[in-house]
């Protein structure tokens, strides 16, 4: 299986940038605790008006946004379907505007550790890193991120643990959305193939 580092397509023009989440701790959308309690209806804001994406994220904590044609094109993803698969799909309320379809909040609980480090060009926190030492050890730029597929197991979408900001997805997750006609998702190969900066 191939993995591909999924984001939003910054460079779409005139879209829509979406701000935080209302009422609630963006970074726990990221990085959900045990005791972090996500069903129910959230509401955010549109930090800069334009086309509507299928695929967002927002900006500060890259906390995906999927439309229903992108929600609808993973049914029968295992994460999906099935309870306590660790992918948490909630309504979501834009805030000031009319859209043209549903929105709902992908809350990605999975975090795999599976950085290929020895193929993989990396920065990391240090102990005495002037602004963030409480981060040491985690992985702070890639300029170029490669994974080791044996550590993935069957999972479809997770985050990369200890780079929470990168959402990664399976080939069949890319398949579904480029099949659907998903605006606004990039993939970019994790496999050692090309050079991925993240």
């Amino acid at each position: 299986m191939r993995y591909f580092l999924l984001h939003t397509d910054t460079f779409y023009p005139n879209k829509w940038v979406l701000g935080d989440v209302r009422h609630v701790d963006n970074w726990s959308l990221t990085n959900p605790t045990p005791y972090f309690m996500e069903p129910g209806t959230y509401t955010i804001d549109v930090y800069q008006d334009g086309e509507e994406l299928d695929y967002n994220e927002n900006a500060a904590y890259a906390v995906p946004v999927l439309s229903r044609k992108a929600r609808d094109s993973l049914i029968g993803l295992p994460e999906i379907d099935e309870p306590y698969h660790h992918v948490v799909l909630e309504p979501l309320i834009i805030e000031g505007r009319g859209v043209a379809q549903d929105y709902f909040v992908m809350i990605i609980e999975t975090q795999v550790d599976c950085v290929d480090e020895v193929r993989s060009e990396f920065q990391k926190y240090q102990v005495n890193d002037p602004v963030r030492p409480d981060r040491a050890g985690e992985y702070r730029s890639f300029f170029n991120l490669v994974i080791d597929p044996t550590k993935i197991g069957d999972h479809h979408i997770f985050r990369l643990k200890r780079h929470l900001g990168s959402v990664i997805v399976s080939e069949e997750v890319k398949r579904r959305f480029e099949e659907a006609g998903v605006k606004g998702a990039v993939f970019e190969s994790v496999n050692g193939d090309k050079q991925t900066v993240g």
